[in-house]
């Protein structure tokens, strides 16, 4: 076998061992910065990052299948970076933009690899149910924020409920109307009260 042949077939080797290697380690990383991260924030700070993030995630890859963006992935990172900053800094939270991206990463790393088969149970489709809302309230907020739909209650309530029953409807469960109502309007109220307690940061 010539040199040459070898030290490609050596090179091939050595690169397959490497890939895993290397993403295993960014993800180590990736869960190393969000845990530094969340030693220095409030558990509802925490709170409202989660759903920033979680929500601007969604919506960037909803962007990048209606057509929305160009670019691939870097425009999605772009459009989820800036959705969840501008619903941080409306609620008066300053994130570092480098750890912001490192936890919209750190999303996509678990909205899109997570391939265990989901169980059906009241737990799991109480907790999809209370996610729904949680969502629907968040792009609700965002799209007033954005101009997507007007920024007044009425708007905003009818657009959380629509999310609401798309969410659920993907995930093949049908709740009462009112049932749904209700839960939005206490996440909103809920919202509501901790955006009235909790002190601007500056």
């Amino acid at each position: 076998m010539p040199l040459n042949d070898f030290l490609s077939l050596l090179a091939q080797g050595l690169l397959i061992i490497a890939i895993p290697v290397a993403i295993a380690f960014l993800f180590l990383w990736l869960r190393q910065k969000q845990a530094e991260l969340r030693a220095h924030l409030t558990a509802q700070q925490q709170q409202f990052i989660d759903g920033a993030v979680s929500l601007a995630v969604r919506a960037a890859e909803q962007a990048g299948l209606s057509n929305q963006l160009a670019g691939g992935g870097q425009s999605k990172k772009a459009y989820a970076i800036k959705a969840a900053q501008d619903y941080l800094d409306r609620l008066g939270i300053k994130l570092d933009v480098n750890l912001l991206a490192t936890l919209l990463e750190s999303e996509v790393n678990k909205q899109f690899s997570n391939a265990a088969p989901i169980v059906d149970d009241a737990a799991t489709r109480s907790a999809l149910l209370d996610k729904a809302v949680h969502a629907a309230v968040l792009a609700a907020e965002q799209s007033g924020l954005t101009g997507l739909i007007q920024n007044v209650a009425e708007q905003k309530k009818r657009y959380a409920l629509d999310f609401a029953f798309k969410y659920l409807a993907e995930h093949g469960l049908r709740v009462d109307p009112a049932v749904v109502n209700g839960l939005i309007e206490a996440q909103v109220l809920q919202a509501k009260q901790a955006a009235e307690i909790q002190p601007t940061a500056h």
